[in-house]
């Protein structure tokens, strides 16, 4: 292949990895005419940053869909590896086995190296010409010396971003790793040349929220962890980017953690409990806060950070001491929890902070919560300032429901 057949075909891969997107070839287009650049580390920084496919263009299959018997180039990251020597007819030779990963699955090998390894720890590397075996039943990986090895980055390079909270996210970034509860808000059909589906949801966490464009990715309401995506701004406004190279993993009920009383979920680093707990007082201080309209997130200075744009409201919100019998921590409650507890509900709050009188609005709910047993849905996570715990949903027992409540509370307090 001449040296411009070459090039046209590594811009034709590319551009499948990217779903065919003008900026990032062109962008692809005048790293590779840089002298001394190397194509591949330019693809694979571009396609983290556009969250392609980067087994595409690397014409390599996921690790998570390898299976016995497959020949041909496998991209992963090492993620083990450990040498020892040996003894064979005489000769002394060199062992090691290890582990490749990358987002979708893990496929455990052993090289036979002609000296020392080729491979570290860390390192993301493209074999060629690699055959899958199997050992126990499960696929296993033999590298030879007939197997090629190309190391793409080096583990120094390799990003160690980690997980970040939305709060720090910012145009440009990519290979971002984010977890948050995801609300999906609707499903868009022919998009663009290419005909494709867009799913777009709105992404949360503990300090923010951010909307969600995803490409062909399915989304759907849950708690999800979400790596290698992108951070892109459209009319002042940040949205994630979720291409087919990004993994979205939903979290079950069991990991996100349901907590059996409050004492366990304070010892968690995130995690919810619903039940029973006396509401033994509510705060007088600082029951009013600032939010953004957009995310709901409580802002100062007047704006938000990610939506600068967006007007600011201000909300109820109680600081609220609970007793499950096990711990009695502080939580807060905002203003929608606490509507139902105000005749005239959000319009008669919204016109009592208007006017000033939002100290009377929390009369009003004192009166009807306080030294009462309630039935609790309650979030917490555990951040760099101590606990935080957010009562989600909060209704007042009554009747036979309170004497249990009681007896129950007071039961494990005896």
């Amino acid at each position: 292949m001449s040296g411009n057949n070459f090039v046209e075909e590594l811009i034709r891969r590319f551009s499948e990895a990217v779903q065919d997107n003008a900026q990032a070839v062109e962008e692809f287009r005048a790293e590779i005419g840089k002298k001394g650049s190397s194509p591949q580390r330019a693809a694979v920084d571009l396609i983290r940053k556009y969250s392609g496919d980067i087994n595409r263009f690397f014409q390599s299959v996921p690790i998570g869909q390898i299976s016995e018997g497959y020949r041909g180039n496998i991209l992963g990251t090492v993620t083990s590896i450990r040498c020892s020597e040996y003894e064979k007819e005489g000769i002394k030779r060199v062992r090691c086995i290890g582990s490749l990963e990358d987002r979708t699955g893990r496929l455990p090998f052993t090289e036979f190296p002609e000296g020392s390894s080729r491979l570290s720890r860390g390192d993301l590397v493209l074999l060629e010409n690699a055959y899958v075996g199997s050992y126990n039943g499960k696929p296993y990986l033999t590298i030879s010396s007939r197997t090629g090895i190309n190391v793409i980055e080096r583990a120094a390079a390799v990003d160690q971003r980690g997980e970040l909270r939305l709060k720090d996210l910012h145009p440009g970034m990519y290979d971002v790793n984010v977890k948050g509860n995801l609300r999906f808000i609707e499903k868009v059909e022919n998009v663009g040349k290419n005909k494709e589906i867009l799913y777009k949801g709105l992404l949360r966490d503990e300090t923010g929220s951010i909307s969600v464009q995803s490409w062909g990715v399915e989304l759907k309401d849950g708690m999800v962890e979400i790596e290698g995506a992108s951070v892109k701004q459209f009319n002042d406004r940040l949205y994630l980017h979720i291409g087919n190279g990004t993994k979205v993993r939903y979290i079950s009920q069991t990991e996100m953690g349901k907590f059996r009383n409050l004492e366990l979920l304070l010892d968690s680093p995130r995690g919810e409990y619903e039940g029973e707990a006396l509401i033994l007082k509510v705060l007088e201080r600082n029951i009013t806060v600032d939010v953004c309209t957009t995310c709901q997130r409580v802002v100062r200075d007047g704006k938000c950070t990610s939506h600068p744009e967006s007007p600011v409201e201000r909300i109820l919100r109680l600081s609220i001491i609970l007793d499950d019998g096990y711990a009695a921590p502080l939580a807060y409650a905002y203003q929608r929890v606490l509507e139902k507890f105000v005749d005239g509900g959000k319009e008669r709050i919204v016109e009592g902070i208007k006017n000033g009188n939002e100290k009377e609005i929390l009369e009003l709910i004192k009166e009807k919560i306080v030294m009462k047993p309630a039935l609790l849905s309650i979030s917490g996570f555990k951040g760099a300032n101590g606990n935080y715990l957010e009562i989600r949903e909060m209704d007042i027992l009554e009747g036979k429901r309170l004497d249990d409540a009681y007896e129950n509370i007071l039961g494990v307090l005896k």
